[in-house]
């Protein structure tokens, strides 16, 4: 099993101002109420930094990396290609790829340019204007464009291609849930999207045959519904996908009325103990390594490769993690099934969306000083690469 890291485009690299994320960011409503913290990514620093931070990396042993291009980077406007972005992300990928890394490509990891969506005025209209991201089926015909032009670009050193990053958690976040921009809360809107992320998906499928494509998915483990656990399982059942990448953070626990559970997974208190005991994160995640061992099992019945693309605790003071690591690597080796690799979330801290540098995931602060786990994640590679 390899070993290595996961990174996104808006919360590693610099502050990126075409980017959806941007605009959501500095709306005066999220401001106001709080939805967003009151700071851009200024502490960011990929672009500049990569090889450091690649080299952080094999100090520890690592050997497998999931990297995001930035869309709204790579085409700030729609037509026309930022060409010192192109040579950016080539010196990018050819240092991982000089430093022995497997590179997986992920074409989306949530945030989109501006002249595809328009996250304020989409809200503020109710998606009657503006640009309409995902809610919009003309995006799944320019993702697709964009799809082929970083495969004939990059496909020198990709070596496993994934078109979305938790799509589900994306679309629930985005039309349901109002979390993520445009912040709508409609069922109609949620389905309408999400059916265009699945075609979207589908459609690169088929352009990329020959490639190892997959889809990186957010697993929580379904304790008490048994409807809501297949309706996590049943969208692997509408795509088409070479290799599925499991990310999987806590549980969800649900009462007889079919409503999560406080006190358990990811909805109990920061800092504090679950129902059952468990330590909690600084997110208020609770740590439950057994559930990855059940994802697992559950994924293994679709008899295709897996890879652990996100695995990760929000720890400012690195209490938890060295327990969260072994722990999770245990539930691995339990499961019996064959993991092909187990990424990190993440190799250092990141912008965490919503609540900005607040949560603190990585095994290196922002300024490189490792936490002590990180010694802790080179030697668990030495012991778990054989499992």
């Amino acid at each position: 099993m390899k070993f290595g890291f996961s990174t996104s485009a808006f919360q590693f690299e610099e502050t990126n101002t075409n980017s959806d994320w941007y605009e959501w960011l500095t709306d005066d409503v999220n401001l106001s109420t709080g939805k967003v913290v009151p700071y851009l990514p200024y502490m960011n620093a990929y672009l500049s930094k990569y090889s450091v931070i690649h080299d952080l990396a094999s100090k520890l042993n690592a050997s497998i990396w999931r990297f995001n291009p930035s869309w709204s980077r790579l085409f700030k406007v729609e037509d026309k290609i930022d060409n010192e972005t192109v040579n950016k992300y080539k010196e990018i990928l050819k240092d991982l790829k000089d430093k022995g890394f497997t590179i997986i490509l992920c074409l989306n990891h949530f945030d989109l340019p501006l002249w595809i969506h328009q996250p304020i005025i989409a809200r503020d209209y109710l998606l009657t204007k503006g640009k309409l991201g995902w809610y919009d089926e003309n995006t799944v015909r320019k993702f697709l464009t964009f799809a082929k032009f970083i495969r004939d670009t990059y496909s020198e050193y990709v070596d496993l291609w994934c078109t979305f990053n938790e799509p589900n958690i994306l679309i629930n976040f985005s039309y349901l849930s109002g979390i993520f921009p445009p912040g709508v809360t409609s069922k109609i809107a949620y389905q309408k999207a999400l059916l265009n992320v699945i075609t979207a998906h589908n459609l690169v499928y088929d352009e990329f045959k020959g490639l190892k494509v997959g889809l990186v998915y957010n697993f929580p483990y379904v304790q008490g519904n048994d409807r809501m656990e297949k309706a996590v399982y049943s969208f692997l059942e509408k795509v088409k996908v070479d290799w599925i990448g499991v990310n999987y953070y806590s549980r969800i626990v649900y009462d007889k009325n079919g409503s999560p559970k406080k006190g358990y997974g990811v909805f109990c208190q920061p800092n504090s103990t679950s129902l059952d005991g468990n330590p909690t994160s600084d997110y208020g995640w609770e740590l439950y390594p057994k559930g990855l061992e059940e994802v697992l099992r559950k994924v293994s019945r679709f008899y295709k490769p897996i890879y652990i693309t996100e695995n990760g605790i929000a720890d400012s003071k690195d209490k938890l993690r060295p327990n969260f690591l072994l722990q999770h690597l245990e539930a691995i080796k339990n499961s019996r099934v064959k993991v092909e690799a187990y990424m990190y979330w993440s190799i250092i801290d990141n912008y965490e969306w919503n609540f900005g540098y607040e949560m603190k995931f990585g095994l290196f602060e922002l300024d490189f000083r490792p936490r002590p786990s990180a010694f802790l994640f080179k030697e668990l590679v030495e012991i778990y690469s054989n499992i």
